[in-house]
């Protein structure tokens, strides 16, 4: 993904990895992540609070990283 490459330099990107920047997916899906794994930790054990949220963080990024991966194949492929 053109992503780390252009960091810097964003009008290298074309049409469709703009999209996909923008719409944040990796980032969102830290934060669910995140939000789950406190969330779940504090319904069925709470001594896992401390790592509920980092396994969920890791989790949601990862997640995110595919859906965002997806989403630029799909793009493209309609183009």
């Amino acid at each position: 993904m053109a992503i780390g490459r252009y960091r810097d330099v964003p009008d290298r990107m074309d049409d469709a990895e703009c999209a996909v920047a923008a719409a944040q997916y990796p980032e969102g899906g830290l934060v669910v992540g995140m939000g789950l794994g406190i969330g779940l930790a504090l319904l069925f054990a709470p001594a896992l609070v401390a790592v509920g949220p980092l396994v969920g963080s890791v989790a949601g990024f990862a997640a995110g990283r595919w859906v965002a991966r997806r989403r630029l194949r799909q793009l493209r492929a309609t183009r």
